[in-house]
């Protein structure tokens, strides 16, 4: 009888220090939900994101989409495509009715600090190539297209919704290699864009 009481109080301790030590990694999200139990190191995710920002003082907006697999929800690597969403229109343009398409794509990595509460920071940075052409809209004139490398580091606040979305703000610094096309150089592309997205994936 002492045998078996010995037994079970041994098992249940067992239990309760594997439980213990599980809890102490599930992931704090907005409605109060539990997150997922980090028992594996891999996680993945996509992670679309609208950006806004300036190129040669004209007013720009760029859909973004990056995946990738992440380790331990911390370190991520993936890659990026970045595109120009409206007819941004270059201040030094000199031909009337053109608008400017703009695109780079990379890769990425990542470092996420304390993703299991519910707000926490995470810090992108982004290598990759890209290109730049005037656009008439009806694909008649051919004015040529430039390409560059471009590092961009970026600063997000991410919210926990859920054990699968994650909602995230915040800005980014584009730097833009040598370049010339028509009266534009780096330094007219260069500048600072502000993101808003969303983060779609098993986090681990």
């Amino acid at each position: 009888m002492k045998k078996h009481f010995f037994i079970s109080l041994l098992l249940l301790c067992m239990v309760c220090c594997q439980f213990k030590l599980f809890a102490q990694n599930e992931t704090e999200t907005l409605f109060g939900n539990k997150g997922l139990i980090n028992t594996e190191n891999l996680g993945f995710f996509i992670a679309p994101s609208y950006g806004f920002t300036q190129m040669d003082g004209s007013n720009t907006t760029l859909l973004n989409l990056r995946g990738g697999i992440s380790f331990k929800d911390k370190f991520t690597a993936g890659a990026y495509f970045n595109t120009s969403h409206n007819e941004s229109r270059p201040l030094s343009e000199t031909s009337p009715n053109i608008y400017m398409d703009y695109w780079t794509v990379g890769g990425f990595v990542e470092y996420t600090v304390a993703s299991q509460k519910v707000v926490h920071l995470t810090f992108p940075f982004n290598i990759g190539y890209g290109e730049v052409k005037m656009n008439d809209g009806n694909g008649g004139s051919d004015f040529g297209v430039s390409g560059f490398f471009q590092l961009e580091p970026v600063a997000l606040v991410e919210v926990n919704i859920s054990q699968y979305v994650r909602f995230n703000a915040g800005a980014g610094y584009r730097l833009v290699g040598n370049m010339n096309y028509r009266n534009i150089n780096q330094s007219d592309l260069s500048g600072l864009t502000t993101y808003i997205g969303l983060k779609i994936g098993v986090f681990r």
